[in-house]
């Protein structure tokens, strides 16, 4: 996670968001506040809905939601926080920043509230919109959050208990922003205001932050999210490991997996299946967890694999005679526990897809993440398809499925590949 807006409607979020998606960023909106930083997107876009709230309201939405992202103690750690304003200022502005900025721990808010390409400007300090003053405009009168000033400075102060600090369009032109803004952080905690005319003000403005040393909290609209370099803020895009979770024990199986191993870097997980059938299963399922998340944590593909060899398949009619199972039973015994370890690994891990050999393992794992269902997009190989789970907890997450004892030896590999270069492409 690089960066988390936090916005007060939700066409604000979408209207930020878009800015870094369509710069590559991998951005999820939220309707709601998450109980966990997302472990797929760069950017996370929450809409806390706090733009009609009374001020303590809207300031206690947003503590609560940046709660799950920030600490307070070690701010250097936090993702980049970008609190995403109205361009005409309408809402609790002052209140949100405040407690952005408090929970947040950053040693200044920089607000830069211009969107040039919409008309919307600040010049001297002053909110224009098509180079109207403000509270000269229709929004003055907004019926939910009226407007009673142009002045930036003003209209955040009514709210804010922090010194609030001017940048003129000159001091950013002539290259002075570093300076003033490592002096200014060094002397207080503030709210700095910059003018901003043209989308190269926004551009430099963004770039001279990316020098800045101490943390800080970003406040504006779409404009200044369009502004934000790439290269500094956002991770560039690299191939993440793919899980395969190979129930069958299917000699075709087995073939393919060994194929991969010799032509891929390849971490293996072998389960002992009796271990997951005992009444204190969980210390061996902890245990799996842990080794599988260590190989992708190492962006190394992982196989979790319950057949090593052909002898593995001569237990099962063992084990159903001493746990007085059918063959089913034993089945669904095994597949439900690995669709619970892979939801356990996906939630500790960053994946770029996943591989499931054998119908009752798909059904297990589908399950097991909630999902309602499989939207088929692609064909990896003949009768291989490539797709994802439908409303589940990784809608967006590319899943090939695999009948057991079907595909060639290569089956595998050219599984492995179809991801990295559909995940690299996004």
């Amino acid at each position: 996670m690089k960066i988390v807006v936090i916005a007060d409607d939700f066409t604000g979020a979408n209207d930020t968001g878009v800015q870094l998606a369509k710069k590559g960023a991998r951005t999820e909106v939220m309707l709601n506040k998450v109980d966990r930083p997302s472990k797929r997107a760069d950017v996370q876009v929450i809409n806390t809905e706090s733009r009609a709230l009374d001020a303590q309201a809207a300031a206690e939405k947003v503590r609560d939601v940046l709660s799950v992202f920030c600490s307070k103690t070690d701010p250097v750690s936090n993702p980049l926080i970008y609190k995403k304003i109205d361009s005409t200022f309408r809402g609790n502005v002052g209140a949100e920043i405040d407690a952005a900025m408090n929970i947040s721990g950053v040693q200044f808010a920089l607000v830069a509230a211009a969107i040039p390409a919409a008309g919307r400007t600040t010049i001297n300090g002053q909110c224009l919109v098509n180079n109207i003053p403000l509270i000269e405009t229709e929004f003055a009168n907004d019926p939910k959050t009226p407007i009673v000033s142009s002045h930036i400075k003003t209209l955040i102060g009514i709210q804010s208990q922090y010194p609030i600090h001017e940048v003129s369009l000159q001091t950013i032109r002539n290259g002075e922003l570093l300076q003033l803004l490592n002096r200014l952080s060094l002397e207080e905690r503030c709210i700095i205001i910059t003018d901003a005319e043209f989308e190269s003000d926004l551009t430099l403005i963004t770039h001279t932050l990316s020098e800045v040393i101490k943390p800080y909290l970003l406040v504006g609209a779409a404009g200044l999210a369009n502004a934000l370099p790439t290269s500094v803020y956002l991770t560039p895009k690299k191939r993440l490991p793919v899980l395969v979770v190979a129930g069958s024990m299917s000699e075709a199986t087995r073939n393919q997996i060994n194929v991969a191993i010799k032509e891929n870097s390849l971490g293996v997980v072998d389960i002992d299946v009796e271990s997951l059938l005992q009444t204190n299963s969980q210390k061996a399922i902890k245990a799996v967890v842990q080794q599988a998340s260590a190989i992708l944590h190492q962006h190394q593909h992982c196989v979790l694999r319950t057949c090593k060899d052909a002898d593995a398949r001569l237990m099962i009619d063992k084990l159903c005679t001493h746990y007085n199972l059918s063959r089913q039973q034993l089945g669904d015994e095994i597949s439900s526990v690995l669709g619970q370890i892979t939801l356990k690994i996906i939630g500790e891990s960053q994946i770029g897809g996943l591989f499931l050999t054998g119908g009752d393992i798909a059904i297990a794992v589908a399950r097991a993440l909630g999902a309602e269902g499989y939207r088929i997009t692609n064909e990896v190989s003949p009768c291989v398809p490539c797709g994802t789970f439908v409303n589940s907890e990784i809608d967006d997450l590319p899943v090939i499925t695999k009948a057991g004892g079907f595909g060639a030896e290569g089956t595998l590999r050219d599984a492995l590949y179809f991801i990295e270069e559909m995940y690299s492409e996004k």
